[in-house]
């Protein structure tokens, strides 16, 4: 990028208004043009209000049935057995088994399956466990295969299959009948075992703590909306969220977002205990709860109880967020007890004498959206690509920049060598001051409201995931964000309306009335650097558009 080092004469008055008449009217066509395509960047549907609420019919959680339970929290000392569990040839986990000291021989017993995470079977579900074997449940809690489970690759099946195993175990147990083994899940470990369900036809109970239900995006759509709203984020940046949960993820290779977790549950054949916490954002706590109830009906199960606690999602107390040890909700184990020895006693849908429906009253905010297609933009891929080649060519454009520079020095120096030549190279070579300036400015603005933006995002995630509000914070640097990306379309308009001042000089009769000025006539490189400049400018405007800042 370089300047002559002649002093430009004044532009003429014609020229002046030629220049400011196509500089409007090119930023007017770009804000025109970026609204329609942020406008076709969102996807057809929007995150709207639930409007199906759920009562409940007594405050009180307790489970109770017509039928003699044989035993209750505390009943029993209770057994701790560290045993291995072979999964394949080559792969081994290490599982607990904790029982009842004295239990009566053929009593339940409970396969205790993990969420999402990495737990361990010693780090998880000690207490859950514990209270379950002091009433004489058996249970067993196995570690978490980890050698094909990932962030970015998560297969249900095949960790069911896993499970299934240790299922198996658990039925053979001394002392467990094998016709009353069931599943307890929590949040995403209802997805495996909602297909365990499914392919299988010997579990006698299914308990689903915290179940999404639905997909991965689409209930994350609803999750994502309900913490944005509570870290405060902007409207703008809220409504961006179905464009981001439309988007194809396969970049990353996140195909388990569009599990089909509504094909296995529609196969909830034995009596079921949905358990859900009303302080929890991230669940469809009322939406879910009506479709377990109305796909389990389907197939002829009414023996379907749902229990709400004032609880966050992992059915602890003290906090909205997840924090380890966290007491559980009151009575929570005791209910999940109560609930497995009243369905091992033979409990059916009529002989229930607590409520199918109790606990604190929930009111779930969002609707989960029945459909998720993506907008102009449909994968993350793409998303990337507009910023990475955008920002690429700016950068591009620098470079070719510094080589022209250096071509210069050194044309010069070669001049001066063979002395034919005196001063510098011919001014047409040089940009001058205001294209320069012209120049970087865009260039810069448009990489830095990028990254700007993308950081803004990371931040309002953060404070969403940890449910922190900072309005105070998040609003001002929205409005920042919003007034650099304007900044960003007039200096892109100014930038094309130098480009297109050679055109306008022949158009206003001004040729060989003007010096051959650089700002006026460009050479092949500085054509590439200016078209460089503008087209990864252009692409990062795209990306803003993206995210609501036109």
């Amino acid at each position: 990028m370089f300047r002559t080092k002649q002093r430009q004469p004044k532009t003429p008055r014609q020229l002046r208004i030629a220049l400011f008449l196509t500089y409007a009217g090119i930023a007017l066509a770009t804000f025109v043009v970026l609204g329609l395509i942020a406008t076709l960047m969102a996807p057809r549907w929007q995150i709207q209000a639930n409007t199906k609420h759920v009562t409940v019919e007594s405050n009180d959680t307790a489970i109770s049935s017509s039928l003699p339970i044989s035993a209750h929290e505390g009943s029993y000392r209770v057994k701790e057995t560290s045993i291995t569990v072979r999964l394949t040839s080559k792969v081994t986990i290490h599982a607990i088994v904790r029982e009842p000291i004295g239990a009566p021989d053929n009593h339940p017993a409970c396969l205790l399956m993990q969420g999402a995470g990495t737990g361990m079977a010693s780090e998880v579900y000690g207490d859950l466990a514990s209270s379950m074997a002091s009433a004489g449940i058996t249970t067993l809690v196995p570690d978490k295969r980890l050698d094909d489970y990932t962030i970015f690759h998560r297969n249900y099946v095949s960790m069911a299959h896993d499970y299934g195993t240790s299922f198996d175990v658990l039925k053979k147990w001394p002392g467990v009948d094998s016709s009353k083994v069931g599943l307890y899940s929590e949040s995403e470990g209802t997805w495996i075992s909602s297909v365990m369900t499914a392919e299988r036809k010997d579990i006698a109970f299914t308990i689903l703590t915290s179940p999404p239900v639905y997909s991965g995006r689409q209930q994350m759509a609803i999750a994502a909306t309900s913490y944005f709203n509570t870290a405060g984020a902007p409207l703008a940046l809220t409504k961006d969220i179905p464009k981001l949960t439309a988007l194809n993820f396969s970049v990353l290779g996140l195909d388990y977002a569009d599990f089909n977790s509504l094909r296995y549950i529609s196969h909830l054949t034995q009596p079921t205990l949905v358990n859900y916490g009303t302080r929890d954002l991230s669940m469809p706590i009322e939406q879910g709860a009506a479709t377990i109830v109305a796909k389990a009906r389907a197939v002829g199960n009414s023996n379907v109880t749902l229990r709400y606690y004032d609880a966050n999602h992992q059915m602890r107390v003290g906090e909205n967020k997840a924090l380890p040890n966290l007491p559980l909700a009151q009575g929570y184990t005791r209910n999940l007890d109560d609930w497995i020895n009243a369905v091992a006693a033979g409990t059916t849908a009529k002989q229930w004498k607590s409520p199918m429906i109790a606990g604190s009253q929930p009111h779930q905010k969002y609707a989960v959206p029945s459909r998720t297609t993506a907008g102009l933009v449909t994968s993350l891929g793409q998303l990337i690509a507009l910023m990475l080649f955008g920002s690429g060519l700016c950068i591009l454009a620098l470079l070719l920049g510094i080589i022209g520079l250096l071509s210069r020095a050194l044309r010069r120096l070669r001049v001066r060598r063979q002395a034919h030549h005196h001063g510098s190279a011919p001014s047409k070579h040089a940009f001058s001051h205001g294209v320069v300036a012209s120049m970087w400015c865009t260039g810069a603005l448009s990489i830095a409201s990028t990254l700007g933006t993308v950081g803004y995002v990371i931040v309002v995630v953060s404070h969403a995931l940890t449910l922190q509000r900072d309005t105070q914070m998040l609003a001002p640097l929205w409005i920042a964000l919003r007034i650099a990306s304007i900044m960003v379309i007039l200096a892109f308009s100014w930038l094309c309306t130098q480009f297109l001042k050679p055109l306008l000089i022949r158009l206003t009769g001004r040729e060989g009335n003007e010096p051959d000025e650089a700002s006026h006539v460009f050479n092949a490189l500085q054509r590439i650097i200016m078209l460089c400049v503008l087209s990864g400018s252009a692409l990062l405007m795209c990306s803003l558009a993206f995210w609501g800042l036109y």
